[in-house]
């Protein structure tokens, strides 16, 4: 042979590469026909030269059948779109569906392959990121709808909550209004009925002043003062008096109670050392301490936090008070303990005592205007409530934990921040005079 042909010098020699060329195709058509998407390679008039399993199986042929069809006739939208055969060069994305027998969505991409004289299209599957798509959509459509309707129910729900506010500030306005009413007609009655008695009794006197005045002999007279006995005078309208002072004088605490409670407008405030608040009040009324009964003090270092010394004096105050009440009133060895620590840049000071306790029930009225457990007296049952309100108008809250016979534990926490109405530069001069001092 001459020119470019090859001469075996044996039959063996030949069958040996025909053996490498024939593994080397059948490695070639299993890694071809092993990807997932379908690959078809056409001639330049449309027919298939070569198709892959995967894209037989997308067009349900086999796959020795397909080679030297017309790719037009196995994809009519060839005919919509154009067939890939025509590019002269470049590639070219198309996406179609078809229905039969089931719905699917191809994505299909054709490159010229130079010097082969063909096109290479590759088919892909895409119907599951499509439904992806569309379900992401759809979601994402159901997600808008869901918000609308969350909107129109948080406006139906803001108009129900501020009836329910409205109505529940009706009702506290109307228990507040018959416990105020209470507490105040037993004063009343007081001064009502001391009044009574000093109506009588200048009646007496106004009588005798007329005698007097008629010129009644002095034996008449003496006679009028022992059957009017004016001469106890004295000695019962000073009495009188002093009830009528009481029932003045707790009118007058009960009136300030509730402005205190209900005190709105700026706070004026300075930075304050809640120990020395607590060292004062510990020490004043440790000083009258009923026998039995002992305060411990355990004071940590806290920052100063910005307040009304008198107002925080009246918290801790009450709350010690109430404290030295409740082991007073049980058996045994009272003991009443205030502790100090800082929490979150702020202080938390509570007060614990081994004392009677409360029930459930009581102390879920125990913050309530003019609840009381006490007899009847000068209490008037706004001390834990106004303790709570200048606590909340410092920015911070008051708790209750309490069991019947075991004893109750009231903590109050302060924030370190300047409330909202102070100017943060106002603050930081106070804070710094009071680090200087």
């Amino acid at each position: 042979m001459g020119g470019g042909d090859y001469q075996f010098e044996s039959l063996e020699e030949a069958a040996k590469l025909f053996a490498v060329v024939e593994h080397a195709k059948k490695e070639w058509e299993t890694t071809f026909d092993s990807i997932e998407d379908g690959i078809a390679i056409l001639n330049m008039d449309g027919t298939f030269k070569r198709v892959n399993a995967a894209l037989a199986s997308m067009v349900g042929m086999d796959v020795r059948e397909m080679p030297g069809k017309s790719c037009c006739d196995v994809f009519p939208y060839h005919k919509e779109s154009g067939c890939p055969a025509s590019l002269n060069a470049g590639h070219r994305e198309v996406e179609y569906e078809v229905s039969v027998p089931w719905r699917r969505v191809y994505r299909e991409a054709s490159f010229t392959v130079p010097g082969l004289n063909s096109v290479v299209a590759i088919i892909t599957d895409i119907t599951k990121a499509r439904l992806d798509e569309e379900r992401i959509k759809r979601l994402a459509d159901e997600a808008v709808e869901a918000n609308e309707d969350l909107k129109s129910s948080m406006r139906e729900l803001t108009s129900t909550q501020e009836k329910l506010v409205a109505s529940e500030k009706l009702a506290s306005m109307a228990t507040m209004s018959a416990g105020l009413a209470h507490e105040i007609n037993n004063p009343l009655g007081f001064v009502g009925s001391g009044f009574g008695h000093l109506r009588d009794w200048f009646r007496r006197v106004e009588g005798f002043l007329n005698e007097f005045k008629q010129g009644a002999a002095r034996s008449d007279l003496t006679l009028y003062l022992k059957r009017n006995k004016l001469d106890r005078f004295g000695k019962e309208v000073t009495p009188v008096l002093a009830d009528i002072r009481t029932g003045l004088d707790r009118i007058k605490g009960i009136i300030k109670a509730i402005t205190s409670f209900v005190e709105h407008g700026p706070l004026f405030t300075e930075p304050q050392d809640l120990n020395a608040v607590v060292r004062i009040v510990v020490k004043e009324i440790g000083e009258e301490l009923p026998v039995g009964v002992k305060i411990e003090a355990r004071l940590k270092d806290i920052p100063m936090v910005p307040g009304s010394n008198e107002a925080l004096d009246s918290v801790v105050r009450q709350l010690v008070e109430n404290a030295v009440f409740a082991v007073t009133s049980a058996d045994g060895e009272g003991k009443v303990q205030i502790t100090t620590t800082e929490k979150d840049d702020g202080v938390r000071v509570t007060v614990q005592d081994n004392g009677i306790g409360m029930d459930e029930e009581v102390a879920l009225r125990a913050l309530d205007p003019f609840f009381t457990t006490r007899a009847p007296g000068p209490h008037v049952g706004m001390g834990l409530a106004v303790a709570q309100a200048v606590v909340r108008r410092h920015g911070g809250d008051l708790e209750i934990r309490s069991s019947k016979g075991e004893g109750t534990v009231v903590e109050f926490y302060l924030p370190g921040q300047a409330p909202e109405d102070e100017p943060a530069t106002e603050k930081s001069d106070k804070l710094k005079k009071a680090s200087r001092t």
